[in-house]
């Protein structure tokens, strides 16, 4: 009899919890469903948006262009030290113009290695410093869009696995904003001591 009874509870105890489980899924289906209904999403293609923008090619020249007048500068630098090395080797090297050459042409090597590092490691940072820039000019203008058109959530293109309609797209919209908002862009070199 006590057997029965604990079976019979047992049985009520399963069922009770089975439909609470059952109300509370239904409670947070709808709450989903809710949330779903009144939400809009965005999609943007980040990356291209910058890669196709006529700033970021603009900037992109003009960094090869600048990185072009560097190492031309450094070749320049360089010719003259070889030259220096064709005159050391026709020297004695028991002189003291052999040794003093010699030691000028070391100093002279170091300098212009410093000289190359530094440089261009300037330049790349000045390129990533821009960049970021336009990363973040770029972001604001995406969040400027979605508050205009009421999107909630913006999803990179990237990451979204599936879309099916191209009216979630802002990347035209935001490529055109982008490149009226930084059209009047001047990139401009900084003489170096």
């Amino acid at each position: 009899m006590k057997f029965l009874f604990i079976l019979i509870l047992v049985f009520f105890n399963i069922n009770c919890v089975s439909a609470s489980k059952m109300h509370n899924a239904e409670k947070n289906f709808f709450k989903y469903t809710l949330i779903k209904d009144s939400s809009s999403i965005g999609i943007v293609d980040f990356r291209s948006v910058l890669k196709n923008s006529k700033t970021m090619k603009k900037v992109g020249k003009q960094f090869l262009i600048f990185e072009k007048q560097l190492n031309e500068r450094i070749k320049n630098d360089e010719t003259k030290i070889r030259k220096k090395e064709k005159r050391l080797l026709k020297l004695n090297k028991q002189t003291k113009d052999y040794n003093s050459l010699k030691k000028e042409i070391k100093q002279e090597i170091a300098v212009l290695q410093k000289f190359a590092f530094e440089e261009k490691n300037k330049l790349n940072l000045s390129f990533q410093s821009i960049q970021k820039k336009l990363k973040d000019v770029l972001a604001s203008i995406i969040k400027e869009i979605s508050l205009r058109k009421k999107i909630d959530v913006v999803i990179l293109k990237e990451n979204a696995f599936l879309f099916n309609d191209n009216k979630l797209d802002l990347s035209e919209e935001a490529l055109s904003a982008f490149d009226e908002k930084t059209k009047n862009l001047k990139i401009t070199r900084i003489k170096s001591e």
